[in-house]
C-alpha cells in the first residue's frame, strides 16, 4: 500500500467511525488544509488547539501516524515535533499533515454533512 492509500483508509475510518459529525468538526476540517497552506502547520495546529479542536487533531494525528509517523502519538506530541524539527523534517511532516488534512477534508465532504 502506498502511503496515500493508507492515509484514505485511516481517515475514512475515523470519519465513518465517529458518524454523525458534528458541525463544528465539518467546519473545521473543510477549513483546515488551506489554513496549512497559508499559514504553515505549527500555526494552524496552535490554532486547532485555541478553538479547542481537540477531536480533529486526534484524528490528524491518528492518520498521520499510521502514514509513517510513529513519534506522534497525540496533539501534543504533534505540536511539539512541528516546532522542534529541522527544516527538512518539518517540511516533511508539513506535507504529510496537509495531505492527511485533506483526506479527512475529502471524507467529512463526501459523508454529506452541511457545514
Amino acid at each position: 500500500m502506498t502511503r496515500s492509500q493508507i492515509m484514505a483508509r485511516d481517515a475514512y475510518a475515523r470519519v465513518a467511525g465517529n458518524a454523525p459529525l458534528p458541525r463544528e468538526y465539518v467546519s473545521f476540517a473543510k477549513k483546515f488544509p488551506a489554513l496549512v497552506h497559508t499559514c504553515g502547520l505549527v500555526q494552524a495546529v496552535a490554532f486547532a488547539e485555541a478553538k479547542g479542536e481537540c477531536r480533529y487533531l486526534s484524528d490528524l494525528t491518528a492518520v498521520l501516524t499510521a502514514a509513517g509517523h510513529p513519534e506522534i502519538t497525540e496533539q501534543q506530541t504533534l505540536d511539539h515535533h512541528a516546532r522542534n524539527q529541522t527544516l527538512g523534517g518539518y517540511l516533511r511532516l508539513s506535507r504529510d499533515a496537509l495531505q492527511a488534512a485533506s483526506w479527512l477534508k475529502r471524507y467529512v465532504e463526501a459523508a454529506g454533512e452541511e457545514a
